[in-house]
């Protein structure tokens, strides 16, 4: 374009001004850049607004032990079960109280006199009409005769005396089906209370809850916790072994896991643009060509923080790997400068206009994701286009000052003439579409079982420790984490408790109560409570009499004196307060209440957990929706709506940035073969991609889409300068260009493939896939189609 030659000239002798200038801006960029802050969460990835994934991140969030800290502690069989909780103490006073805060190992609240003395009282509020139908089949002569007999046995005990007063005041059991409304708060299957800790059914498992300060997204803090807990695991004894299970070994191990990824892939990458750099540059001035990535990242993350004021780090560092295809402009410039035939002014005026467009359909592609339901993808479209438009700029305004001489270019030997070679043999040129095309079958045919998946669980490094430490964890204690979650929601508490006696009753009827974890049988709405008040009352009128004659004569027969179960029947006359959460608390419930019914500002909210079945929780669904306040939170069902939203995104992205990217194209060209020509690099990319993820049973994700940006906007570019070159009579070395732009990609990002941590190496992998089919297509298939003349 003249406005670019025209500018070159006037800036010609000027040199020495745009170096201050630049020099300036980099100072400032400097200053402003120490002020980033950086959101390091991946809530940046997910839909935000009124989505229902946003919505259900920020309530899986709340589940019982999600942000708790879980020590594992397992001993060898031959392991005595005293010194497995000999040593839990032992560790638990080993952790260093700043990092571990809140220490449990088991419920050291809960008062076994005053718990057991209030569900009795509490018996009238709980009981359901079924469970009085059962004791009413326990008031037999038979029945009670066993019954006291059992109780005289007890006091035959040498703990008799302690059970004397609750024998008198439950000579018929009752309690134990209190005690069984009881099991429903708990969320670990199979425990049991040794001394006052948490054992696992075997006797061989305990564990130690707490807290921390140190967040899951802090490798930092993560490194301390782990390297603490590390060190206060070793006064354990030989036999027993101990782990820590919370999301700070996962983000520490992530995090070292990139760490020494990107070593070992700045190694490989730099040697391969190190020979890349002597091949096909040799010159020192061409190192410039190489910094304008650099210097376009720093105006990205200038301008973003600007925007957004706190850039996500995912936004850098996807960010980063994007702007990496800026160096695509330099290098076109460069060479066109450099081994182009004609007048500098003249080859600028040349290679400024695919340059430019290039640039301007990869800025319309990046613009498709400012409609993003991702705010991570918003972001990273400010970011992406900010460091376009400022490698634009250098490219075709700055760069030129800094590369080569500034007399006229001479022309240099074109090093392939792949044009005179098709002129030559025009049977090659169908070969190579013929080649083309079979593969462009071939990716299509296998992209039709691309699948996608947004479980955010595959997107992280996960050690082989780590697993083992999990898998054992829920072999003993179940999946405690892994539990789908619902939510009830209401203005007062006494709602709250009449909604989530409602979802109760829907467990029930699906048969899945016993796996269930719920205030609902305990703690029952105000009106169901004076209900069942009635009903028990009502209940004893009938078999006061019976019963009372029943158990006077079979006490009699074992020694009881007659009137040694009085209080029991004195109970059944006196009217109890009825249960609350205040109850719980007095009994020492209080942790479990906190985890089923977290305390909020306004309105009352209750939690009861349930399987995560798909096939339960496609049945609960729509009943559950029907109830007002209710919410069914699914973490299977969160990754399934998660893909869907990608998925949906994706397809959003791909058909807009297409559009966008179509006419931009008919704009430069007019022509409609032009066009076609200029999409086959970008097309046969993304088909080669899909249909090798295909092939290869790599699933879409995240990261993923990231890649498809790159491929998508150096594809583009590829086939504009590819036909630009082809209709254009000076030389511009834009074969050149692309094959050295192609194989710094390849280098750059495709060594990608090496790294161990699931996102880099599906960025590597798929970028390797794509535009390793982009770059042929574009200096073999073009040219193929259209051979250039002269």
């Amino acid at each position: 374009m003249k406005l670019i030659a025209t500018t070159y000239e006037k800036l010609e002798h000027r040199r020495t001004g745009l170096t201050i200038a630049l020099l300036v801006l980099l100072l400032i960029a400097g200053g402003l850049l120490s002020r980033l802050e950086v959101e390091q969460s991946i809530v940046a990835m997910l839909p935000d607004g009124d989505s229902r994934v946003a919505s259900d991140f920020g309530l899986l969030q709340q589940a019982p032990f999600a942000r708790k800290l879980v020590i594992h502690l397992r001993a060898e069989p031959d392991v005595p079960l005293e010194q497995l909780l000999a040593a839990t103490d032992r560790l638990r006073a080993a952790l260093p109280a700043d990092l571990f805060r809140n220490l449990l190992s088991g419920p050291t609240d809960i008062d076994p006199i005053g718990l057991t003395r209030g569900l009795g009282n509490a018996l009238p509020f709980l009981l359901e009409a079924d469970d009085l139908e059962q004791i009413e089949q326990q008031l037999t002569p038979e029945k009670i005769d066993r019954q006291l007999a059992t109780r005289f046995a007890e006091l035959l005990q040498p703990q008799g005396i302690a059970l004397k007063e609750s024998i008198r005041h439950d000579p018929l059991g009752l309690q134990q089906l209190a005690f069984a409304k009881l099991g429903y708060l708990n969320p670990l299957p199979g425990v049991r209370i040794e001394q006052g800790q948490f054992v696992s059914a075997d006797g061989r498992s305990s564990l130690l809850l707490a807290d921390t300060p140190a967040l899951i997204t802090d490798a930092v803090a993560g490194r301390k916790l782990v390297d603490a807990f590390a060190g206060a695991r070793r006064v354990l004894p030989v036999g027993i072994t101990a782990d820590l299970l919370s999301g700070h070994p996962y983000t520490l191990a992530n995090a070292e896991a990139i760490q020494k990824d990107m070593q070992r892939v700045l190694v490989v990458s730099g040697v391969g643009i190190l020979l890349l750099f002597t091949l096909f540059l040799r010159r020192l001035h061409a190192v410039a060509v190489f910094l304008l990535p650099l210097f376009c990242i720093a105006a990205a993350l200038v301008i973003t923080s600007l925007w957004f004021g706190r850039v996500s780090g995912i936004t850098i560092g996807f960010g980063a790997v994007l702007l990496g295809i800026t160096i695509d402009f330099g290098l076109h410039v460069y060479f066109a400068l450099q081994h182009g035939s004609g007048l500098r002014p003249a080859l600028l005026k040349a290679v400024s206009r695919p340059v430019l467009f290039g640039g301007l359909t990869t800025l319309a592609a990046f613009s498709i994701l400012l409609n993003s339901d991702l705010p991570g993808q918003r972001q990273l479209a400010i970011f992406a286009m900010a460091g376009i438009i400022t490698a634009l700029m250098l490219a075709l305004l700055v760069l030129p000052h800094y590369v080569g001489s500034n007399s006229a270019t001479r022309s240099t030997r074109t090093w392939f003439d792949l044009n005179r070679v098709f002129r030559e043999q025009p049977n090659l040129r169908w070969v190579v579409v013929l080649l083309w095309f079979g593969v462009a079958m071939v990716s299509a045919f296998e992209a039709q079982n691309m699948t996608i998946n947004g479980e955010l669980r595959q997107l992280s490094y996960r050690p082989e420790e780590l697993r083992r430490a999990e898998q054992s964890l829920a072999d003993v204690w179940g999946r405690m984490r892994d539990r789908a979650l619902v939510f009830v929601a209401a203005e007062t508490m006494d709602d709250a408790l009449d909604t989530n006696q409602k979802v109760w009753q829907l467990l029930k009827q699906q048969q899945v109560e016993s796996e269930a974890v719920s205030l609902a049988p305990l703690i029952a709405a105000p009106a169901t409570q004076q209900q069942r008040l009635d009903n028990w009352q009502r209940f004893w009128q009938r078999n006061g009499d019976r019963t009372s004659r029943l158990v006077q004569s079979a006490g009699l027969k074992y020694g009881f004196s007659g009137d040694a179960f009085q209080p029991f029947f004195d109970s059944l006359e006196r009217t109890p307060e009825p249960i609350s959460t205040k109850s719980l608390e007095q009994w020492g419930l209080g942790g479990l209440l906190d985890n089923l019914a977290p305390k909020k500002k306004e309105g009352a909210q209750l939690i009861s957990l349930i399987p995560d079945r798909p096939q339960l929780i496609e049945k609960l669904e729509p009943s559950l929706a029907a109830i007002p306040g209710v919410t069914l939170v699914s973490q299977s069902r969160f990754g399934r709506q998660l893909s869907r939203e990608i998925a949906a995104d994706f397809a959003n992205f791909i058909i807009y940035a297409g559009l966008a990217v179509l006419m931009l194209l008919l704009l430069l060209f007019r022509r409609i073969q032009d066009v076609l020509l200029a999409l086959l690099p970008v097309l046969t990319g993304l088909l080669a991609m899909f249909g090798g993820m295909g092939w290869l049973g790599i699933e879409m994700n995240l990261f993923n889409v990231i890649a498809t940006i790159l491929i998508i906007g150096l594809g583009v570019d590829y086939g504009i300068f590819m036909v630009c070159h082809s209709r254009q009579t000076a030389e511009t070395a834009s074969t050149r260009a692309i094959v050295v732009s192609g194989l710094t990609t390849l280098v750059g990002f495709g060594a990608l493939i090496l790294a161990r941590h699931p996102a880099l190496h599906s960025i590597g992998l798929t970028v390797l896939l794509g535009i390793s089919a982009a770059v042929p297509t574009a200096v073999l298939v073009i040219p193929a189609f259209r051979p250039r003349s002269g």
